[in-house]
Order: C-alpha cells, then structure tokens, then sequence
C-alpha cells in the first residue's frame, strides 16, 4: 500500500516524517518499516506538531521515523524515540529556536521531551511512551552536554 501521499493529521504527511533527504540509499527501507508505525505516526503529528504548527506557522519537519539504518547511519541511540516512531525534529523557518523551545515547554503540549538543539529543536511523544517521571523533560544541547531546563 502505497503511504507516500498519506495525511497523518492536517498539515503533515507520512512523506514529510520518514523522508531522509540526507540518505536517499535508505528512503524505501525507511519507508517500508515506517508503515508498521502509521498510528504513533499520526500521534506526534496531529498531538506535537500541530499545536506548533497553529501557533507559529509552517514547520519544517528535518526527522521524524528512522529505521535502524537509518538511526544507526545517523548516529541515533539504540533506544531513540526516533526508532520507535515517537519523535521529530523540527524548526519553525523564519521563527527563533528559542521562543520555540520556550513556547512548547511552557505549553499543554503532553510531550516527554523536548530538547533545543543546536539547529532543530526534538520533541517526542509522553505517556504512555515514556515512563511519567520522564515525561515533559525540557533540555538545551549544545553539542557536548544536555542541561536541564526548569
């Protein structure tokens, strides 16, 4: 079944979050696995990304659902949410990273964490995903250590 033209909420497509500009080797293989997680899929488009989408307009989605090729090329953690079909990372074009990061940590938003990196900003998916205490987790990365951010 053919997925690429699939909506999985209003503004975001099952295209957008399994491309993988930087390793086209590995696109069909990305997308092929990508169709077991259709439903997560959904979930961190239409419960993370709209809610930013609405409040500061288009967002450029850089990763969403790696495969484990794909993570392992990319130097993913074994254990990423990315794997598990449960994150993305974005950023906002014309908007800054840190009114962003400010705004979704500050937000309803139910998300298990969102990390200000150094040129995209990663959200996943909370409960029932990742374990209560590790739910709405707000960190800056600047490339060597992750802070937590109160």
């Amino acid at each position: 079944m053919q997925k690429d033209n699939l909506l999985l909420s209003p503004h975001f497509s099952f295209a957008e979050i399994t491309a993988t500009e930087k390793h086209p080797d590995l696109q069909d293989k990305n997308r092929l696995e990508a169709s077991a997680f259709v439903d997560k899929l959904k979930e961190v488009c239409e419960v993370l990304l709209e809610p930013v989408r609405t409040h500061f307009g288009p967002v450029q989605i850089l990763s969403g659902y790696r495969c484990e090729a794909l993570n392992k090329t990319v130097g993913g953690v074994p254990d990423s949410q990315h794997a598990k079909a449960e994150a993305a990372d974005f950023h906002v074009p014309g908007k800054s990273l840190d009114d962003v990061f400010n705004w979704i940590r500050t937000s309803e938003i139910p998300f298990g964490q969102v990390i200000r990196e150094p040129g995209w900003i990663h959200i996943s998916l909370g409960l029932p995903y990742r374990l209560a205490d590790k739910c709405r987790e707000a960190l800056r990365f600047d490339g060597k250590t992750y802070r937590r951010v109160v």
